[in-house]
């Protein structure tokens, strides 16, 4: 049986609502914007317990204000953030310039 477009968007749609889901749309988004290193393990041990901005220590009001900031010259992380300080990019001020 071939599945039409509605039922594979609704699978797909319900997927993304499970752990599993959220976790692989979260890591393919930091592959596609150059984040590199073992993401999985990184999303399971800094990003998913962070409660807190590292740089203005608000605690982050839904999982969509938690960022994962990375250097756009190596691809490296740096810090988990949020949405303002990532933004804004606040944190510049107190980072040592080499992490820039």
């Amino acid at each position: 049986m071939v599945e039409s477009r509605e039922e594979r968007n609704e699978r797909a749609r319900l997927f993304r609502s499970t752990p599993q889901g959220k976790k692989a749309y979260r890591i393919n988004n930091w592959k596609r914007r150059g984040v590199r290193g073992d993401l999985n393990t990184l999303y399971d041990t800094v990003y998913i317990i962070a409660t807190h901005c590292e740089c203005c220590s608000n605690e982050f009001k839904s999982d969509k204000d938690r960022c994962m900031d990375h250097s756009h010259k190596s691809g490296n992380f740096r810090q988990i953030l949020c949405n303002s300080c990532n933004s804004h990019d606040f944190w510049m001020k107190v980072l040592i310039p080499d992490l820039i």
